[in-house]
């Protein structure tokens, strides 16, 4: 059995800063891939999309209806696809051709954000209609994220696999830490319809990106795909490699319990902050700026080693931040917290997504990674409608404060069994060094993940 060692030593502790002293120079080193970079700018201008519309669906949802278990039903049909069928669209990824089946969820995106936009500036959107909405893009996700989350090694090297998964957060952040104060603001001068009309030009963007890059021809697998025995495979690989198997739990007990609160948001600005458009943008752009901390964090290391730690700090920040938040009725100050609370979440789940990319064998990634999605992704929903029937019971406040109880809880537990995540990870890298002949560098950053 582990056991827990939150006073770490001081070798230990210096594990948390980059050791690279050129990190923050070179942390847009792996734009010098032509198809990265056109990605990563395509990116930059549909996630700004993404994140308008984000804010505007939210607060119109909260203003059709007033009720915080109608917010999260939507968030929970938005979400739950994630859970149904992720792991099935994961062994696809693992066998079709990803960069079409990322075109073509991109295009379904776009056309699902005009007809949204039609909907609401015509004046015929109703909560039915939101739901139906909501459902489409949760499956669309579902079907696009594992291909997304496995895309990475046909874009860059893998000794750029690292600092590339961590920019696309930054870019998710970055455009977090915008698109939400613009969202406000035009959701107050214009309406909610304009702010989706936005978000379906940005994916022009992605899509034209995804035209230009030069990918090597795609080799089709002859061989009939037995989803079924794929899947089974995927889940004795997980079940039997401790290390991604503890990294997969640790992540869908923050989703169950941390992430409820980005479905609730509209009702904590408009209820408990006494708050409107702008202010839920604010808010939200507070959470950004954390985000993007995270990232600039993450992107900024060089080795994985000292990530388990991290994971434990920030998932401990999560909880703290979520109890602190449900005492505050200040909006300055709510604000404030926000920063930690952000650089907490994505804190987590980008080292958790990080360390999956550099354990997993290549020919099982996309399986993978696509249960990394479904706890991510597929967790949140059913912790959403818990929390929506919950605050209706016993208040908003108190759901916020058990969610953060319980976040602190999944770190204490997570500490306690890392002492021997981390032997099984150390053994498991070695042998994986002396029979694929990994490379130095690759080697040194993964021998000693945790």
């Amino acid at each position: 059995m582990g056991r827990i060692v939150f006073i770490w030593s001081r070798s230990e502790l210096r594990e948390l800063i980059p050791q690279n002293v050129k990190g923050m120079t070179k942390m847009f080193s792996s734009l010098r891939q032509p198809n990265f970079r056109l990605y990563f700018f395509g990116q930059c201008i549909s996630l700004f999309g993404t994140w308008v519309q984000a804010i505007a669906m939210s607060w119109l949802i909260y203003r059709l209806t007033g009720s915080i278990v109608l917010l999260t039903l939507v968030a929970f049909i938005n979400q739950i696809p994630s859970l149904l069928i992720t792991p099935y669209t994961g062994v696809l990824s693992d066998s079709l051709n990803r960069w079409k089946i990322i075109r073509w969820t991109q295009t379904l995106f776009m056309i699902n954000a005009a007809a949204l936009a039609t909907l609401t500036l015509g004046g015929w959107i109703e909560t039915w209609q939101l739901m139906i909405i909501s459902g489409i893009s949760g499956t669309l996700v579902a079907i696009e994220a594992p291909a997304r989350q496995s895309f990475y090694t046909s874009l860059v090297p893998k000794e750029d696999m690292a600092n590339a998964i961590a920019l696309n957060s930054l870019t998710i952040n970055g455009a977090r830490f915008v698109g939400p104060a613009m969202g406000g603001l035009l959701i107050a001068a214009v309406g909610e319809g304009y702010c989706f009309l936005i978000n379906a030009a940005s994916f022009i963007a992605v899509l034209w990106a995804l035209m230009a890059m030069k990918l090597p021809p795609f080799v089709r697998k002859t061989a009939r795909i037995d989803v079924w025995k794929r899947l089974g495979e995927g889940v004795s690989y997980i079940r039997n490699f401790l290390p991604i198997k503890t990294v997969i739990l640790f992540v869908a007990a923050l989703s169950f319990f941390g992430f409820p609160f980005f479905s609730i948001m509209p009702a904590l600005v408009k209820d408990i902050l006494g708050g409107d458009s702008r202010m839920l943008g604010y808010f939200n752009s507070s959470l950004g700026l954390g985000t993007m901390a995270a990232a600039l964090y993450l992107a900024s290391r060089k080795k994985v080693t000292g990530l388990g730690k991290v994971a434990t700090i920030t998932s401990c920040m999560l909880g703290v931040s979520l109890i602190l938040i449900s005492f505050i009725r200040s909006q300055v100050v709510a604000c404030i917290i926000g920063v930690p609370l952000g650089f907490a979440l994505i804190g987590s789940m980008a080292t958790a997504n990080t360390l999956l990319q550099t354990m997993v064998d290549h020919d099982k990634r996309g399986r993978v990674m696509s249960f990394f999605t479904m706890a991510f992704a597929g967790m949140a929903p059913l912790g959403s409608l818990a929390f929506g029937f919950f605050a209706k019971t016993f208040s908003l406040q108190n759901a916020l404060t058990a969610c953060g109880i319980a976040c602190v809880i999944t770190c204490i537990v997570y500490e306690y069994f890392r002492p021997q995540v981390r032997a099984a990870a150390t053994e498991r890298n070695l042998s994986r060094q002396e029979k694929e002949g990994v490379v130095e560098e690759f080697a040194t950053a993964i021998d000693n993940p945790f």
